[in-house]
């Protein structure tokens, strides 16, 4: 299992709108509602880490990614627009930001430890170390760029710690895992054993939600299946962020381009060293 955020890691929550299919979640939620509890499967899982360790050997056959949505981030400080996207595990990641009407808002790399970003909003370039920090510069995720790359597929840091699991009668897995330091996690997976989607990833400390991710929308994509909405939350700042994939827009296991993690200034430009500390 990965080391989750450190205790203090940001994050936001979401709000859904307009007609839209309904989350598998909520889908589960009116059921059970409707019909009563839903039954504990006959094969369920009676070991939280052999359900952790089978999720993430799913969301492992994403060996790299590539996708088209949008993204959209509410806060202090507005992201908003057209959204490619490249990610190869463990810490590859390379975002392409552009307007509604197509002219490059912005551009940011990670890749062997380097952290580089063309902000053509305010005309300022950033180099550095792949630091939480300095991702959250664009995509206003405090995360490390591995973790950034998980949640893309559909996946989630996951804390070390005492773990069990028990079944929710709204029809998922509920796992809960004691980290250190006062940090707990509470997973909701689907039971489809073939997918294992995850629903829902929350980590708190006390009673601060620091990190909240929720994913819906799961389609097959070649021999993985990956959530076509990604929402996160930062409940204490009240940030938003939603990415959405294009219907058709996600390529799994793609051979990328090696020039893809090599970032190139503009001639003349000014880059600014900037660090976490």
């Amino acid at each position: 299992m990965s080391v989750g955020p450190t205790v203090g890691t940001r994050f936001i929550r979401v709000r859904r709108t307009g007609m839209e299919p309904v989350p598998t979640a909520l889908l589960a939620a009116l059921l059970a509602a409707a019909c009563g509890p839903v039954p504990r499967p006959a094969d369920a899982y009676g070991s939280a880490p052999d359900l952790i360790a089978d999720m993430l050997a799913l969301r492992s056959r994403a060996r790299s990614l590539r996708a088209t949505g949008t993204i959209d981030h509410f806060g202090e400080k507005r992201v908003q627009g057209k959204m490619y996207a490249f990610a190869e595990p463990p810490d590859r990641l390379r975002v392409d930001l552009v307007s509604p009407l197509g002219s490059a808002l912005a551009v940011l790399t990670v890749a062997g430890g380097a952290f580089a970003m063309s902000d053509e909003r305010e005309g300022r370039h950033y180099a550095g170390p792949a630091e939480p920090c300095n991702i959250a510069r664009l995509i206003r995720i405090p995360l490390p760029s591995e973790d950034v790359v998980r949640v893309l597929v559909g996946s989630t840091p996951v804390l070390e710690g005492p773990s069990a699991v028990a079944w929710d009668r709204a029809g998922h897995y509920d796992v809960a895992i004691a980290g250190s330091g006062g940090a707990s996690q509470l997973i909701e997976i689907g039971p489809n054993r073939e997918v294992l989607p995850l629903i829902r990833s929350r980590i708190t400390e006390g009673k601060r939600t620091v990190l909240d991710i929720r994913c819906d929308r799961w389609a097959k994509v070649g021999d993985a299946h990956v959530p076509f909405e990604i929402r996160a939350a930062m409940p204490a700042e009240k940030e938003e962020l939603l990415v959405r994939y294009d219907e058709g827009g996600v390529e799994v296991n793609a051979e990328i381009p090696a020039d893809a993690w090599t970032h190139v200034f503009p001639e003349g430009a000014a880059v600014e060293q900037v660090t976490c500390e």
